[in-house]
């Protein structure tokens, strides 16, 4: 559970603390106030960087050396609260403390929070294209495993190296035989990884959206969430890696390294001939259906919301999931102007799956949530907070 938050100089929370209850807290005022900074500054800590996809600089308020945001929350199971600090610096390197001890680097301070994020632009996970569903993954992934983490980012490292490469050889320019092996060799290895990973967070996923997608049409609509990646055959059962063993090496991973690997090799002139790496987790997508049809091309506004609802629900359900198996958080609920797209039928489904998790919302009145016992309600003006 969060419990406060200290800005400064964070975009234009110039000097803003705000405190949370347990239960539903509403940030609530006119546009451009800062509520949706707010809740950006809180997901800094669960993600590494921000979810509108500014860059570090850009949170800096403007005139201002630096921006720092100080978070304190109760870590599930432990007696004594934490706080954790971030520190970006217009020049020079930003810096991560946990109780004031400084972390060596971002990926440190991911896990001790972990949030779900919910807005208006998550509809393109449904409309948009392959990126939007891996984003979807990785940042869900990431937040749930830091050996995933690690493999993305090795991958991601060699992706790039591989593609100039590959540049290289359109030019025209001698690349020897052992430089694409070894590429081939480590991008499948830590590709086969990242798909094992993904494979099982899609299968738990398309379960859950499954329950919640029947619990909100009465059984009437039928969703289909399927892993597609050039790693995974037909005959791959999705490895335990969130919900087994920690450690545990699965036999399975070992066919999809080969796979990747032979990809990475019998198709070398084709990317040559396009510049570019064409296979690879880097391709990866998650196939959205409803009735047996494409939901991004025949689902209605309607259905496409509550597809993405009950994806960002699914999100959390696995959270608590993995905690509740290996320990590590359940995530906080951050709503930043969801209800203005939701209609009242599904306002209700998704504060009645909530519960009494802590949910932070924003919105432009303070009655978009029903006044009751555990909610607190916050007025946000000019980059200042009051209770209220």
């Amino acid at each position: 559970m969060i419990t406060s938050i200290h800005y400064t100089d964070y975009r234009n929370l110039a000097d803003c603390r705000v405190e949370f209850a347990p239960g539903v807290n509403v940030l609530w005022g006119m546009n451009a106030q800062g509520k949706s900074n707010i809740l950006e500054g809180i997901y800094y800590f669960a993600r590494g960087k921000s979810f509108r996809g500014a860059h570090d600089r850009e949170l800096i308020r403007f005139g201002a050396p630096f921006a720092r945001a100080e978070l304190t929350c109760m870590r599930d199971g432990h007696e004594y609260p934490t706080t954790l600090e971030a520190y970006l610096p217009k020049t020079g390197k930003k810096r991560f403390t946990k109780n004031g001890v400084q972390l060596s680097s971002v990926v440190e301070l991911m896990g001790h929070v972990r949030a779900v994020l919910f807005c208006p632009a998550h509809l393109s996970i449904v409309t948009g294209g392959p990126l939007e569903r891996r984003t979807l993954m990785d940042v869900a992934l990431s937040q749930l495993s830091p050996a995933y983490l690690n493999h993305l980012r090795r991958y991601a490292k060699l992706l790039t190296d591989r593609n100039a490469l590959i540049k290289l050889a359109s030019g025209g320019q001698s690349v020897t035989e052992a430089e694409w092996e070894v590429y081939a060799e480590q991008m499948s290895i830590h590709g086969a990884r990242i798909a094992a990973y993904r494979q099982e967070y899609v299968s738990l996923m398309a379960d859950a959206v499954n329950d919640y997608f029947s619990a909100m049409t009465g059984g009437r609509e039928v969703p289909s969430v399927a892993y597609q990646s050039h790693a995974v055959g037909e005959e791959d059962e999705p490895c335990p890696l969130l919900t087994g063993t920690p450690g545990e090496e699965q036999p399975s991973i070992a066919g999809m390294e080969a796979r990747l690997r032979e990809r990475l090799t019998i198709h070398r002139e084709r990317e040559i001939a396009a510049g570019v790496t064409l296979f690879g987790t880097h391709k990866d997508d998650i196939r959205l259906m409803l009735n047996e049809k494409e939901a991004r091309l025949y689902g209605s506004q309607g259905q496409q919301r509550s597809m993405v609802l009950a994806i960002k629900l699914a999100e959390g359900a696995i959270a608590a999931r993995c905690a509740e198996l290996h320990g590590g958080e359940t995530p906080v609920y951050l709503l930043d102007d969801v209800f203005s797209e939701l209609d009242g039928s599904r306002r209700a489904f998704l504060m009645e799956e909530l519960g009494e998790r802590q949910i932070i919302v924003t919105s432009c009145e303070p009655d978009v949530v029903a006044a009751k016992e555990r909610v607190r309600f916050c007025q946000v003006e000019n980059g200042g907070v009051k209770e209220n």
